[in-house]
């Protein structure tokens, strides 16, 4: 896995934060965590557009350049039109594997029976392989465990190829569940070693606490 750095570089128009950001103005990240310097600040406006690319940028591309869209994407502007505040992303250094595994972190949380067991959770530790290519992934609705105003039922699913998400004819997806997708989905699709805390985290949670759907995370091999 690999640190990095977020830095502004441009604005080009007026940021509405307050105070606003200004070219020079950073943070960093490392092994799954944001962390700010000393007085320092980052918009959540921003943040958002952000957050999906961070957790593979923190990890390493296997596949050739032309099968692989990440390798291009180096820049997010906000998603002000009339701030358009430009980030640059770049990889400072590496965290060794070690470092990774003795930092276990907190536990994550399991849902009734964890569907494939160990097993499954094992399956996505792959060999470092220059012919590795990216993971088709599906996500299943596999509990309502609530009221869903959206409203999503056990089985509803969505499809990842590439870099596109799919849905299944006349059938629909929540956007506040996806939202907290979105993070994880381009991570798994890729390469995860030995002692990466993304191996365990295969459930995600919908934000609306009255609702309580949990998503499945299934790569396909």
């Amino acid at each position: 896995m690999y640190e990095l750095k977020v830095t502004v570089t441009k604005v080009m128009g007026t940021c509405t934060a307050d105070p606003d950001m200004k070219p020079g103005d950073s943070f960093t990240v490392s092994d799954g965590n944001i962390r700010l310097p000393e007085g320092g600040y980052i918009c959540l406006y921003a943040l958002q557009n952000l957050i999906p690319l961070l957790p593979v940028k923190e990890r390493k591309f296997l596949e050739d350049t032309d099968k692989d869209w990440m390798w291009r994407v180096h820049h997010v502007q906000c998603p002000d039109p009339d701030g358009r505040v430009i980030f640059k992303i770049e990889r400072t250094g590496e965290v060794g594997q070690s470092d990774a595994m003795d930092s276990e972190g907190p536990a994550h949380h399991k849902t009734g029976e964890e569907t494939g067991g160990v097993d499954a959770l094992n399956s996505e530790i792959e060999e470092s392989s220059p012919d590795s290519v990216l993971k088709d992934l599906t996500v299943v609705v596999e509990a309502v465990n609530g009221t869903c105003t959206s409203p999503m039922e056990p089985g509803d699913s969505i499809e990842l190829r590439n870099g596109r998400l799919y849905l299944p004819p006349d059938s629909h997806f929540c956007l506040y569940a996806l939202q907290a997708l979105l993070p994880l989905l381009p991570a798994k699709q890729r390469l995860l070693q030995e002692g990466d805390w993304m191996i365990n985290d295969r459930h995600v949670i919908c934000p609306d606490p009255a609702g309580n759907v949990i998503m499945r995370i299934d790569r396909k091999e």
